[in-house]
């Protein structure tokens, strides 16, 4: 599979430089307003779509990829790095919607019989953020405007469409078409029946061949008007919180600090009384786990430290002498553990503490 496939089997398809120039020539901003593309991948058609135009058009874009999020805050006038189920938008905001969604199935949930497409999935989502009157740009594989979900939506709820195929230089490698509607004012919609059929006959490419006309057929015949709205939408974020707002904060509060303090290794130093007393059976640990054993200090007051923990069986007889007159004894064996430690000074003197 192509370069090309690859993206589309991965779910990230960016629209062709020459297919996005056709869009904009296709579209003419009324006055100013936002425009929204929530999966805008590295951000680059929504700008050329509004690169250099007259009226002041605010660029929102969202995008789950970390890198293309990163490119797409260079070019956009926001851009959240954040998967688009978790945004919170203002409904009714933008003017213009660029619409191309990822092409895969969504995750299934437990209690879901089955799994929609994203292609419908994000139609509907994000339909309910472009204005009433507003335009939205949606662009998908040709054969998936034929689904019957994603029909009967576009043709309920969008009026003055078009629908376009890409230009010839691209058409064959990607197979996209083009929806460009207005989002119907009317809060009680009823279904253009004769686009609903043509949309339903989009699976057959000869159907596509001989129906759908090529974008760039278009540019000078036919503009879509996007009209006027807010520039600013003030409701626009995510509800994850990204890991990095909270590594500056972790860092510089007293709890980690301590927490540092406490889990630096301690080192063993000469000289000083112990804290408590300790018992021949915790020394007896200490030694066998290495503690006690090895160089402690430096240079002059340089000491080497040999312990050895010595286990011997004690054996303990109890006389019990009954009311009767007989006796009986009871046997306890137990494990003693005695400890020894030796320390050789600098000097070469042999010291033995315990």
């Amino acid at each position: 599979m192509s370069h090309v496939g690859n993206k589309i089997r991965a779910g990230f398809f960016a629209t062709p430089k020459l297919q996005g120039e056709y869009i904009r020539k296709v579209l003419s901003f009324l006055g100013d307003c936002s425009v929204l593309d929530p999966t805008c991948g590295e951000g680059e058609v929504l700008y050329q779509i509004t690169e250099n135009q007259e009226p002041s058009i605010t660029t929102y874009g969202v995008e789950l990829d970390k890198q293309r999020a990163s490119k797409a805050n260079e070019l956009l006038n926001h851009c959240i790095n954040a998967p688009i189920e978790s945004m919170v938008i203002s409904n009714d905001s933008f003017g213009l919607l660029y619409l191309n969604p990822p092409y895969d199935f969504a995750i299934k949930g437990a209690e879901d019989d089955s799994a929609d497409r994203k292609e419908f999935l994000e139609l509907v989502r994000n339909t309910r953020y472009l204005q009433p009157g507003g335009v939205m740009v949606y662009v998908i594989p040709s054969y998936r405007f034929a689904d019957a979900k994603i029909a009967r939506f576009l043709a309920t709820n969008f009026e003055q469409v078009g629908i376009m195929k890409f230009s010839e230089e691209d058409y064959d490698d990607f197979r996209q078409c083009i929806f460009i509607g207005h989002k119907k004012k009317s809060v009680f919609k009823e279904i253009n029946q004769q686009l609903h059929d043509f949309l339903l006959q989009m699976e057959s490419e000869e159907f596509i061949k001989e129906k759908v006309t090529p974008i760039n057929l278009l540019v000078g015949r036919h503009k879509w008007i996007v009209p006027t709205g807010a520039i600013e939408i003030k409701t626009f974020y995510t509800k994850l919180q990204l890991k990095s707002d909270f590594v500056d904060s972790i860092r510089n509060s007293k709890g980690f600090m301590a927490f540092k303090e406490r889990s630096k290794p301690k080192s063993l130093v000469i000289g000083g009384n112990p804290i408590i007393n300790i018992a021949q059976g915790n020394m007896a640990l200490l030694l066998a786990s290495g503690a006690c054993n090895g160089l402690i200090g430096t240079e002059d007051n340089l000491h080497a430290v040999q312990g050895l923990e010595i286990v011997s069986k004690v054996k303990k007889e109890d006389k019990q002498t009954h009311d009767n007159g007989t006796s009986t004894t009871k046997t306890t064996i137990r494990t003693k553990r005695e400890v020894s430690v030796k320390v050789i000074t600098p000097s070469g003197l042999i010291k033995k503490f315990v």
